[in-house]
């Protein structure tokens, strides 16, 4: 038996999994708001990271839906940590 045959309660993964990449789209509107403090490098650079995420999340999504369902924490971790590193060392301001 493979891996994915021998998970346990899949039904529920695969939900956790799915609204873990739903939350993660969502997120892209706060990517798209760092306009208003990131110039537009900032935001590309923003936009690739969330892209990553969410390609990973889609590829892990059948091997590990329950790691799937912590993709919207790494990306709003990712977005603070981009924009703090910006204001911090970059002088990025509103």
């Amino acid at each position: 038996m493979g891996a994915v045959a021998q998970r346990q309660n899949p039904g529920l993964a695969d939900v956790a999994a799915l609204v873990g990449i739903a939350v993660h789209t969502a997120t892209v509107f706060l990517y798209l708001a760092s306009g208003l403090v990131a110039p537009p490098a900032g935001v590309l650079f923003l936009l690739a990271g969330w892209a990553v995420l969410l390609a990973a999340a889609i590829r892990l999504r059948a091997s590990r839906p329950w790691l799937v369902a912590l993709t919207p924490a790494a990306s709003l971790g990712f977005w603070a940590a981009v924009l703090t590193f910006g204001d911090w060392v970059l002088g990025w301001t509103a």
